[in-house]
């Protein structure tokens, strides 16, 4: 702590620790008690100012413009009703170990309560953030918004709630400069690396298996592609790793989930050495624990807790996936596999096989979803950032619709909460300007958060919304549960005209029915200035991807 004392208002404080910190985007929604903080981002312009149309959005907006650019922003709710509405948004963050920093006007101290407008314990968002900071004191601001900000960028990095009081952000003050530099803890991890080196030399059906933490680590694309290479192994991902390792190389498996491909799934039954890197194994991923990590495991991640909580590991590399990936190229010992490519691309052409047999890509009337995919995929620009909402769509997403790097593919991880597809899109515009933007939404996850097609057309973002309309939340009403509850009902209703919704916000919408009549909407409206939505009518009654995934598979594997 240094003896410098400047008078800034706290709103000051505030915008100018976050422009020194090169955060250069404010989402948020303007309410009473944010104004003080308003009127600075207003009065200065070293950062933009994003209006969104509801709460629920704006964390969103955030977390798609880290994923897609790798820029943190700021977001902005008044106490209450708006913190909780961000509530959604702040545990996806959380979950995916996104960085941003959420400020909240919160109530004064002395009004505590008394009930006053908007009035909410603070502790309510201590499970839903990295760290909630609550800020009552004035000479408190400056050292708590500077750990705020390194705590959300410090790894794993994570969403932090700075609950500022009203009063604090408008009134002037003398405050001490503050500098915090937490520490990272590390490990060594020189014998574990010793012996996991050991395992996967002597592994005659090593499998990569890439969660998040590859995404996060610096270096992690780079760092899986050479160590794939080395074992010649086959690379399965998870939805956070989807990206990470190009689905146009041989050796990508496909991503794990209920819809892994039955091939698939037998490849890890058959690998003698996995090795997981940056992943949590999470319930969604894992098909609720249901899919083999092979003989053996080898876990790599940030997070101690993660060891041993899901699958049990043989070895356990405490640290970030690129450091770890460079000590265990050094120390393996002429490593041979069962030739990665032609074990994945034999399984993924199976896997095609049975779409194709069951008539799922053809240019039928109404389209089935894979075919839809295929067709936008092949449409679009290769370096297009793809965004997806959450539903049955999204799953089948994993499989048939391919991703290059990490950040030109948008989804959530476990927290698969719907309404998050057309924010992310938004906040994907926002962090790459010059590149094509395609928000994949069911029309369920459209609904949800419809309202921000006006803030799309609003600061005219060259977003394309592709909407997989089955007029039913599918993913519920093709669940294995679905008769044991509600003797084959199904959750389907009567979808609004999208096209015309979209008009009426200012975008341009369009109806299609064929493939053809896809291609030619999204040549229109790709590259072209404004948003467009794309309305696609998807047969109700097609199998979900996890249905499509169960088939005999006879592939011949080593």
């Amino acid at each position: 702590m240094t003896d410098t004392n400047d008078t800034r208002r706290g709103g000051e404080y505030v915008y100018d620790a976050l422009v020194d910190a090169g955060i250069d985007l404010l989402v948020g929604l303007p309410g009473t008690q944010t104004l003080p903080l308003d009127r600075t981002v207003v009065e200065r312009d070293e950062m933009r100012y994003v209006m969104a149309r509801h709460e629920t959005a704006i964390p969103h907006i955030a977390w798609g413009y880290y994923e897609s650019s790798g820029r943190v922003a700021a977001t902005l709710t008044v106490p209450g009703p708006g913190d909780t509405n961000a509530m959604h948004g702040l545990k996806n963050a959380l979950n995916d170990c996104v960085p941003f920093v959420h400020i909240s006007a919160d109530v004064n101290p002395e009004d505590r309560g008394k009930r006053p407008i908007h009035e909410i314990e603070a502790d309510t968002f201590d499970n839903v953030v990295k760290e909630n900071l609550s800020i009552e004191r004035a000479l408190d601001l400056p050292a708590a918004v500077t750990r705020g900000i390194e705590s959300a960028l410090e790894p794993p990095t994570g969403p932090v709630r700075l609950g500022v009081s009203s009063r604090v952000l408008d009134e002037s003050f003398d405050a001490p400069t503050a500098t915090v530099s937490p520490e990272r803890t590390t490990y060594d991890l020189d014998a574990d690396l010793d012996r996991a080196a050991t395992l996967l030399s002597a592994a005659d059906r090593p499998v990569v298996y890439v969660g998040g933490g590859s995404r996060r680590s610096p270096g992690g694309v780079e760092a899986v592609a050479a160590l794939a290479a080395d074992l010649d192994a086959p690379v399965a991902a998870s939805y956070k790793g989807k990206g990470v390792f190009p689905e146009d190389d041989g050796r990508f498996l496909g991503v794990t989930g209920s819809h892994f491909p039955a091939g698939a799934r037998r490849v890890l039954d058959r690998a003698d050495v996995v090795l997981a890197l940056g992943t949590d194994f999470d319930g969604v991923t894992t098909a609720h624990w249901s899919l083999s990590m092979g003989d053996r495991l080898v876990h790599v991640t940030l997070e101690p807790a993660a060891v041993d909580a899901s699958y049990d590991a043989d070895v356990a590399l405490l640290g970030d996936v690129a450091e770890v990936v460079s000590g265990l190229r050094s120390r393996l010992d002429d490593p041979g596999g069962w030739d990665g490519a032609a074990v994945a691309s034999a399984v993924r052409a199976e896997y095609v096989e049975s779409l194709d047999a069951r008539g799922l890509l053809d240019d039928a009337t109404p389209l089935n979803t894979p075919a839809v995919l295929r067709r936008v995929r092949g449409s679009i620009p290769r370096e297009s950032v793809v965004t997806t909402d959450v539903g049955g769509f999204r799953l089948w997403s994993k499989q048939v619709f391919e991703a290059y790097r990490p950040d030109d593919y948008v989804t959530a991880g476990s927290w698969a909460g719907m309404g998050v597809g057309l924010p992310a899109a938004i906040g994907a515009a926002l962090g790459n300007p010059d590149a094509p933007v395609v928000c994949l939404t069911g029309d369920g996850g459209l609904m949800m958060c419809v309202h921000e097609l006006h803030t799309a057309a609003e600061y005219d973002l060259d977003v394309t919304v592709v909407v997989s309309n089955n007029a039913d939340y599918g993913i519920i009403s093709k669940s294995p549960k679905i008769e044991q509850y509600t003797e084959g009902h199904q959750f389907t209703w009567r979808s609004p005209d999208f096209a015309t919704v979209a008009e009426g916000f200012g975008c341009r919408g369009t109806h299609v029915d064929t493939l053809d009549g896809l291609a030619d909407a999204l040549d229109a409206a790709v590259g072209r200035d404004g948003p467009d939505l794309i309305d696609v009518a998807i047969e109700t009654d097609e199998p979900s991807a996890a249905e499509a995934a169960d088939y005999d598979s006879t592939v011949d594997l080593p």
